[in-house]
């Protein structure tokens, strides 16, 4: 396939701002941030895209867009009014769930709210068995009780999920058409357009997830199509997916679940692209933003994925059966505020400030001590520093931190270092979660650290967890829109085999091969041809007796079967990996067969910024670690280091977007492409 060059733009709405990274015709990066506009996300959206130096009339442009809007609606639960309707008698799976009890000795336990109230669950008279065998299809009479009922409750969107749909969806289209056809004014999502997999609970809280969030991005999505087309926009609009790939705006209104970690996984993905380039094996991401920080590895050139991805986390939350990048996210993040609990113990996040008010040192109103008000007051951010004049008002962030020290008795300087002490260890268990935890060894690994406040604390995080290398990105402030410039479309389908791996079928396997590729070659060629699309094979393999499986990534094989006779093998090594060891006696079981295939977008061709500004060194006085007392601390523009230069901790390095700290005892240097490589003092190769 050959490469295409064309113009693109990314933008990537946070918590707190809109990044814009844009290339044009002329191979050159360009990036822009705006605070993100609360309550009306595309206003911030589309100045960002019309201020970004790429014309947006111009031919072939393509936009990639990530956003928050869904997890945000989910969290928030702002989204429909919902119906579900299911099997007669399971309309309480999602009041169920497992039966688990994650939090045993908690007298109080108790999981969030089903989406979906009890009231608003409906049953029908369908039946298909496990193997597919329909022994019972809804009747006219059941169709027209069930469109009385769902009437009179006047629901916004509905979901549709019967028990074994995934293995023939038949009756849950049936009913899905006919509810479609007497409420046209009210969408309706059905469980096995989304997914094709076992396991009903997680396929019903996935459809009532997405009915709930459905009305709110179609409107989202319409609305800045509008804009942007209003703006002279003619070119092709895609929204990031969160397996790490783009689907086109339609296929996001349809399934707007796919979306709800569109924003992290496009750092991710540049995570990738830039591991690659650099020829680095092992990476571990580390994004910092203003409200979460995010994590998530690559080995040999991938990332691993996830079929299940939990809203609120496992203890309280609900599944939702999407492909996604594993990413852990903790509520820690530059916003996050600093509280005192029942015991005056100091207390950090879930809760953000957000972009309005935002931190206390931003000036509009905020009263509460943030991380950046703890980094500005500790002199980690050197106010005197900033690119274009930008200043922050010191003065309130120190009195929203000497406030809160007051109540406890502490001196204000303490109070701050402990703040950031607390959101470094809070982090680093996200690191831990995606190497030690895994079986991974993080020595092994490179910290990739972006965000607009990831390399201002990517040092201590690493030091936490044992990594003794630190890599800052060009523009990491902009990492997630630049990924956005680097995604292709993706799409993927899913069919149950559940086979012993010795004893497989193989002509019925060939041929869901065929037909799965058919699906997904019809969905992604939309706007393209056949040739385009490259095909990847997934399959998900598990011992016999066991519920738990592991998705292995097959090697490319002949005659399109995704190269099945390594399956057993891969699965062996994984399981040994993640366990310990695996298991001689018990014969492996094939449970599904995923086909995914990516549409290669045009991709920018960046080049090298040319434009170095004079190096003008400065020093201030800065704390680090628990130390109370300030040391000297060099400060330099990133625009004025060339390659490589060197700069001893403690320094800080300041650009547009983001601020790189260099603790005591690490020592950086820039490498050919620009990036910043930082090590611990004695710990070089």
């Amino acid at each position: 396939m050959t490469e295409k060059s064309a113009a693109r733009i990314g933008v990537d709405v946070g918590g707190t701002f809109t990044d814009v990274a844009a290339v044009g015709e002329d191979g050159v990066l360009r990036i822009g941030k705006q605070l993100t506009s609360v309550g009306d996300e595309s206003e911030a959206i589309v100045k960002a895209a019309t201020e970004s130096g790429v014309p947006l009339t111009g031919p072939g442009v393509i936009l990639a867009h990530g956003t928050t809007l869904v997890i945000n609606a989910l969290l928030e639960r702002r989204g429909a009014r919902v119906a579900l309707v299911t099997t007669r008698g399971f309309a309480d799976i999602l009041e169920l769930g497992y039966g688990s009890r994650p939090e045993t000795f908690n007298a109080k336990y108790a999981r969030n709210a089903p989406l979906v109230p009890a009231e608003l669950r409906f049953e029908i008279g369908e039946r298909v068995t496990g193997d597919g065998e329909v022994i019972e299809r809804p009747s006219d009479a059941e169709l027209d009780r069930l469109a009385s009922e769902v009437a009179a409750a006047a629901p916004e969107s509905i979901a549709v999920a019967f028990l074994n749909s995934h293995v023939d969806p038949a009756n849950e289209m049936l009913v899905a058409d006919h509810l479609a056809r007497l409420f046209p004014a009210v969408p309706v999502t059905w469980s096995s357009a989304i997914s094709q997999r076992s396991k009903e609970y997680e396929r019903f809280a996935t459809s009532a997830a997405n009915a709930h969030v459905l009305p709110v991005v179609k409107n989202y999505l319409g609305a800045l199509t509008d804009s942007l087309e209003s703006s002279g926009f003619v070119g092709e609009f895609v929204v990031l997916d969160s397996n790490g790939g783009a689907l086109d705006v339609d296929l996001a209104a349809r399934f707007p679940v796919r979306i709800i970690e569109s924003g992290p996984v496009a750092g991710v993905v540049a995570a990738r692209e830039l591991a690659v380039d650099l020829g680095v094996q092992n990476v571990v991401t580390f994004d910092m933003g203003g409200t979460t920080a995010k994590s998530s590895v690559i080995e040999n050139g991938e990332f691993p994925s996830t079929d299940v991805y939990w809203v609120g986390q496992y203890a309280r939350g609900y599944p939702l059966q999407i492909p996604s990048v594993d990413i852990v996210e903790v509520g820690a993040g530059g916003g996050s505020i600093a509280w005192l609990d029942e015991g005056d113990r100091l207390r950090l996040g879930p809760r953000s400030a957000s972009s309005w008010p935002g931190p206390a040192c931003y000036g509009r109103g905020g009263t509460e001590p943030t991380v950046t008000d703890a980094n500005l007051f500790c002199g980690r951010l050197p106010n005197d520093h900033f690119p274009d004049g930008l200043r922050m008002d010191r003065e309130a962030a120190s009195a929203a931190i000497s406030r809160l020290a007051d109540r406890v008795g502490m001196p204000p300087v303490r109070l701050a270092l402990g703040m950031l002490r607390l959101a470094d260890i809070s982090m680093a268990a996200a690191v831990r979660r995606q190497t030690l935890e895994r079986g991974r060894d993080p020595r092994d690994f490179v910290l990739v650290a972006s965000g607009g406040a990831g390399p201002m604390h990517a040092c201590a995080v690493a030091a936490e967890v044992g990594i003794r290398e630190v890599l800052v990105p060009i523009h990491p402030g902009h990492f997630s829109a630049i990924g956005m410039l680097q995604a292709d479309l993706r799409f993927e389908r899913t069919r149950r085999i559940l086979q012993p791996l010795a004893s497989l079928d193989r002509a019925a396997f060939d041929s869901a091969v065929d037909e799965l590729s058919h699906d997904v070659g019809e969905l992604l060629t939309a706007s393209g041809t056949l040739d385009d699309v490259v095909f990847g094979y997934r399959v998900t393999l598990r011992y016999e007796g066991q519920s738990h499986s592991l998705s292995i990534a097959l090697p490319p094989g002949k005659d399109g079967d995704g190269g099945i006779e390594a399956a057993q093998t891969l699965f062996e090594k994984e399981y040994a990996r993640r366990y310990g060891d695996y298991d001689r006696q018990t014969d492996v079981e094939l449970v599904d067969l995923q086909v995914q295939g990516a549409r290669r977008l045009a991709r920018p061709r960046i080049e090298p910024e040319r434009g170095i500004a004079d190096r003008t060194d400065a020093v201030i006085t800065a704390h680090f670690g628990l130390d109370e007392e300030p040391v000297p601390t060099g400060v330099v523009q990133r625009s004025a280091l060339l390659p490589g230069d060197e700069l001893q901790g403690p320094s800080v390095v300041c650009e547009p977007g983001s601020t790189t700290v260099v603790p005591p005892g690490w020592r950086a240097r820039v490498d050919e492409s620009g990036n910043i490589r930082i090590r611990l003092e004695g710990d070089h190769d």
